[in-house]
């Protein structure tokens, strides 16, 4: 029939309308993503490190300490063992008096301990090596017996003392020269220091109080003012 209009099938319809339908809920979704999604940002997040937390150093293990030397008691001569080695301690550097000779390695040459009922005899063998002369020599040698005495006899344990002077020679050894010697009894009677300054006047005041002494014949005539004879012996 002309100028009818073509009825459109219900299917197409349909069909339309879902199509439609689908598109708009699309352009809804579409909008709600846009207004919902965050931006993101362009900028380099700086990450967060948390500090390291470092353990404190162990404390250093201290080294051990070494046990401390022992303190060596001074010297005391008064308790001292008579040795050589003792008694050369006690008289080094302590010989006083002007006529006594100096006990060093360059005098010393022997050392002799004789023990007995009574104690320690000591006897000590010496060379002053040069002097001026005889009566020097002889001076001398008594004033080593009193000087080195009154050290010595601060030792309990010692009650003789003997000194034994030697002389050089023209071949390079030594000789007998002159021999005293006295014991605790007699020594404690007698004023050390004063001896020793009456020398000045009396050389011959040692050999005096010596229990014994002798002196050689070629040392001995050559003395002046010496009015004792050569030895003696008690």
């Amino acid at each position: 029939m002309r100028g009818d209009k073509k009825v459109m099938p219900i299917y197409v319809k349909l069909t339309i309308f879902a199509v439609l339908f689908i598109v708009l809920l699309k352009m809804v979704g579409g909008l709600d993503e846009e207004e919902t999604e965050q931006p993101v940002s362009t900028q380099a997040s700086t990450p967060v490190v948390q500090a390291e937390t470092k353990a404190p150093d162990p404390e250093p293990i201290p080294e051990p300490k070494a046990d401390p030397e022992p303190v060596k008691p001074a010297f005391k001569w008064v308790t001292a063992e008579v040795t050589e080695e003792n008694v050369r301690k006690a008289l080094l550097d302590n010989v006083g008096g002007a006529f006594a000779i100096p006990l060093t390695d360059e005098t010393f040459r022997k050392f002799v301990s004789s023990p007995d009922v009574y104690g320690e005899r000591v006897e000590l063998t010496i060379n002053p090596g040069t002097f001026w002369d005889e009566k020097d020599f002889v001076k001398k040698a008594g004033g080593s017996l009193i000087a080195y005495s009154k050290i010595l006899l601060d030792n309990p344990n010692i009650y003789e003392v003997c000194i034994d002077v030697k002389i050089d020679n023209a071949g390079g050894g030594e000789n007998n020269a002159v021999y005293l010697s006295w014991r605790r009894d007699q020594a404690e009677k007698v004023d050390m220091d004063q001896v020793l300054d009456n020398m000045f006047g009396d050389y011959t005041i040692p050999f005096q109080l010596a229990r014994n002494y002798r002196i050689q014949d070629d040392i001995y005539n050559e003395l002046e003012k010496f009015s004792l004879p050569k030895e003696k012996n008690m």
